[in-house]
């Protein structure tokens, strides 16, 4: 299988000797992680009680309007 790798954009197989899926290399795996330890990737944190609240209003406007789902 053909795969591209997230790093160098190299596409490559995925039965390369030496890959480290989903890298192309340990030299493209260790800049990741590298990236990851200096913060340079987050993940996006959800607001519990926001999302909550959503949740509520798409129910409420389910019910109001049942032929709309």
């Amino acid at each position: 299988m053909k795969l591209k790798c997230p790093i160098c954009g190299r596409s490559f197989s995925d039965d390369l000797p030496g890959a480290a899926l989903p890298f192309c290399s340990m030299r493209c795996k260790m800049i990741d992680a590298k990236r990851w330890l200096n913060e340079e990737y987050s993940v996006t944190r959800i607001n519990k009680e926001k999302l909550e609240e959503e949740i509520a209003e798409w129910e409420q406007a389910a019910a109001v309007n049942p032929e709309d789902n």
